[in-house]
């Protein structure tokens, strides 16, 4: 009995603590903060970030080590610079210089200056002829006195003086590299080294070597015929053997003659010109403005080869010193199929750049392939075959490399028509001998030589734990170093969370940061490659920034910029499952009120777009809606909210939506989760179709708003998009998954499309379409509107006049959150009918009478 009763007056605590937090409106949400990208230090000692949308423009610098943060109410375009000792920016109209460890300011009033990224300590200046070179942590200096251009290094400077190229540390003495005229010279800081240009002569040279070494002679290279060479320093080495001519036409271009007055304007539509004339007046494609050919030089023979005419659009070479072949790609026989394909598809040929001679090896395709490091192979993924395969040079043909991994390479949950995408190429190993892949979880060794079976470089321990994984950062890096571990980022499909994981070693993979329960996310790693700047992230954890070395073995954290999220009703998610009709598992979320209780049921709005399952751990900040609901907002004011993911049958977009969505939305209703007459639906864009759609197959939801949403396919399959493109490949392609032309199903486009069965619609409709929307035209919102009307069923829509597909303007952002809360508000917990839908709102109380 004591036992029921301290249950009893703990729950009763839990209630009045959260009836003494508040409920999250429009006015809370100035209270919010969001963190525009950070930046850290070389050092890793110090960060710098700012809140977006400040109008006060306050910089905050933060010391790492402590936690301690500077506040800055005039610093403009901040850098750090000098390997993380000093940070420059500008005050006022003055530049001034920070030296970090003790807030000593310098203001520099050089008219000029120079100022490397914080991985260099230099910055220079001119003064009275004379070129000042500093290093701004030792103090040290050079005065360089009759010089031309000049670049810097790490503790270095490389400068013409006279007819000389010299190079050397600010302090000691400075080598001679090259003596000669110089008309030209190129120096690559990484490598520090470079190729100078001196009476059409080109010579390579190295800071190490401290010599120059000649590579070729301008007065070899043949300019082809109707073309001039431009003669200047190019990217080349000691060793290289080709490379690609910069080149420009000699010939007149073709001049436009001028237009006459004659009283009218023509716009002459032919149905097989290559490009439409709304592409044509963007500049997409101009016939007059065809590509230049390509030629590439053989420093050895002396000869200059054309590898590509002037229609081919794109030449894929290798990035080695010496090559044998390059790819050219055409894509003048698909230019057409841009209005249902969206990308040019393109025929490729390989080039022997000693002969010229070029072999149509692959036709149609809308993969472009691409060379390893060494250059010696070439390889291409087969969106049809759904392989990765190389090039046999000598032959043309293409060999499949990737079957022996033993799992698919292609995207296996790829639902849309048209091409299956590859999971990708992460880079290579063996200087390019070794290809790496991914498969849905791990990173696989592909030995392009053909002498080693393909293993797996994570020992398949995603695959084992259903963890995925990526190099950190972008998921490609041309050569690989397995000397060293590698940082990878991961996802979670259990727990749907993100974090780090290293490759320490072939087949050893170790966690850093994986935490089931919320996401991390890197956000910056200093330049010595010690620490990093983190997020950790989930629904209820706001995504301060954190601290950390770069094993996460100390982590520390820096901010805590929205801590009034305590003051509010916030809430929770969790995953949630069911079988759809067609008997498939599903999930999605479920976002549910603070206090929530398990034996009442709740208003709830289903909101969905494609999958949201993914999103478990993101955190959603109150804010004014642009387009759809704010999560937070309504979860806080006692809504559910439920997002299912959507998984499709392609030609059958609108009946995927329904076997997914109602089957999840009745199942909460079973479970006596959702209250069955306090259910809303939301969609915009593809999910407005969405939604439109849903309406006319069912009538479990009391209210829809309708979003910027397609409600007839065959009207919109030919619809011009505000960028000049059709829609045709959105539906034969791409998003809304028909898979074929309107003349192939028209069916299955009248089916799919709300429009033709709205006489079915029972459901209020708040529909927001805006007149100037470039994805998807008004007239689509405005059909289903006035189809409504037709029958007589309560319909409103809203349209922001010059708004786009999404509202920018915050004024009509206030307004429209204000109206769907209120229309929500009235359907589905019953309060009283807001005044614009009651009474409507005429043409002469327009910003008069708002009628909220």
């Amino acid at each position: 009995m004591m036992k029921g009763k301290l249950m009893l007056v703990a729950l009763l605590g839990m209630q009045v603590a959260v009836a003494q937090k508040k409920t999250i409106d429009t006015t809370a949400y100035n209270e919010w903060k969001r963190i525009g990208t950070p930046s850290l230090s070389y050092d890793g000692q110090w960060m710098l970030y700012r809140y977006s949308g400040d109008e006060q423009g306050l910089q905050y610098l933060v010391n790492t080590a402590s936690g301690k943060a500077t506040t800055f109410s005039n610093m403009n375009s901040p850098e750090f610079i000098g390997r993380g000792k000093w940070i420059k920016f500008t005050r006022n109209d003055s530049t001034v210089l920070r030296r970090l460890k003790d807030g000593h300011e310098e203001y520099w009033t050089r008219s000029s200056y120079f100022v490397g990224n914080d991985n260099g300590t230099t910055l220079s200046y001119s003064a009275s002829g004379k070129q000042v070179v500093v290093d701004i942590n030792t103090g040290d200096s050079t005065v360089l006195n009759g010089v031309g251009r000049c670049n810097f290094y790490d503790g270095g400077v490389i400068y013409v003086k006279g007819n000389q190229l010299l190079a050397g540390p600010l302090k000691g003495k400075h080598a001679v590299l090259f003596t000669g005229p110089i008309d030209d010279f190129n120096f690559n800081m990484g490598r520090k080294e470079g190729t100078v240009l001196s009476d059409k002569k080109v010579y390579y040279f190295s800071i190490k070597s401290g010599k120059a070494t000649f590579v070729f002679d301008y007065r070899d290279v043949k300019a082809p015929a109707g073309y001039s060479v431009n003669e200047q320093a190019p990217p080349v080495t000691a060793g290289t053997k080709q490379f690609v001519l910069d080149v420009m036409r000699t010939a007149q271009p073709v001049m436009r003659p001028q237009p006459q007055n004659t009283g009218f304007q023509l716009e002459l539509w032919t149905w097989n010109e290559p490009v439409t004339q709304r592409l044509q007046r963007r500049g997409v494609y101009d016939k007059n403005m065809m590509n230049q050919a390509k030629f590439v030089y053989n420093i050895d023979t002396k000869t200059v080869v054309e590898v590509a005419p002037e229609m081919y659009g794109q030449l894929v070479t290798p990035s080695s010193e010496a090559f044998d072949y390059v790819l050219a790609l055409d894509p003048a026989p698909y230019k057409v199929d841009i209005d249902y394909r969206y990308n040019s598809n393109v025929d490729i040929y390989l080039v022997n750049v000693h002969t010229g001679e070029k072999r149509l090896i692959a036709k149609d395709s809308y993969e472009t392939p691409g060379w390893s490091p060494n250059g010696k192979f070439a390889i291409y993924y087969d969106t049809q075959k759904k392989i990765w395969e190389k090039i046999d040079l000598s032959t043309g043909n293409f060999i499949n490399i990737s079957d022996q991994i033993g799992f698919p390479v292609n995207d296996e949950e790829w639902d849309q028509p048209g091409r299956n995408p590859a999971y990708g190429l992460a880079g290579y190993l063996d200087g390019g001998n070794t290809a790496v892949f991914y498969d849905r979880y791990d990173m696989w060794a592909v030995d392009l030589t053909g002498q080693r079976k393909p293993y797996s470089l994570t020992g398949q321990y995603g695959r084992q734990h259903k963890v995925v994984l990526r190099l950190n950062g972008a998921e490609y890096m041309e050569r690989m170093d397995l000397s060293k571990p590698i940082l990878l980022r991961s996802f979670n499909e259990n727990t749907k969370s993100r974090g780090l994981y290293k490759l320490q070693s072939v087949g050893k993979v170790e966690s850093v940061a994986d935490n089931p329960d919320y996401n991390v996310k890197i956000g910056s790693i200093s330049g010595d490659g010690r620490s990093c700047i983190f997020t950790k992230e989930s629904y209820q954890v706001n995504p301060d920034i954190w601290y950390g070395d770069i094993d996460f073995k100390k982590t520390r954290q820096l901010t805590d910029f929205n801590p009034q999220q305590e003051d509010y009703k916030w809430g929770d998610v969790k995953v949630v499952s069911w079988k759809t009709f067609d008997g498939r598992d599903d999930e999605g979320l479920l976002y549910l009120p603070e206090g929530y209780d398990s034996t009442k049921v709740y208003p709830m709005i289903v909101d969905f777009y494609e999958t949201h399952s993914q999103d478990l751990h993101e955190y959603i900040v109150p804010e004014y809606s642009t387009s759809t609901i704010n999560i937070s907002t309504y979860v806080s004011n006692g809504y559910l909210v439920f997002r299912p993911d959507v998984h499709y049958v392609i030609g059958k977009p609108g009946e995927s939506v329904y076997n997914c969505v109602v089957s999840g939305v009745k199942s909460l209703i079973d479970k006596k989760i959702a209250d069955k007459d306090a259910v809303g639906l939301q969609g915009h864009s593809f999910g407005g179709y969405e939604a439109a759609y849903l309406v006319t197959r069912t009538d479990v939801f009391k209210c829809a708003n309708i979003g910027a949403g397609v409600v007839n396919m065959t009207y919109n399959y030919t619809a011009m998009r505000q960028n000049g493109a059709p829609c045709l490949f959105k539906f034969e392609s791409e998003q809304y998954r028909m898979g074929k032309s309107l003349w192939e199903d028209k069916e299955g486009y009248i089916s799919n499309s709300a429009i033709f069965n709205a006489d079915k619609i029972h459901t209020p409709l708040m529909i927001f379409h805006n007149d100037k929307d470039g994805a998807v035209p008004f007239t689509q919102g405005l059909d289903l509107f006035l189809s409504m009307r037709r029958l007589q069923r309560p319909a409103w829509l809203l349209n922001y006049k010059g708004g786009n597909h999404t509202l920018e303007d915050l004024p009509a952002q206030k307004d429209f959150t204000i109206r769907m809360q209120g229309f929500f508000d009235h359907y589905l917990k019953k309060t009283a009918m807001p005044g614009w839908m009651s009474e409507g709102i005429s043409v002469d109380e327009r910003n008069v009478d708002q009628k909220y």
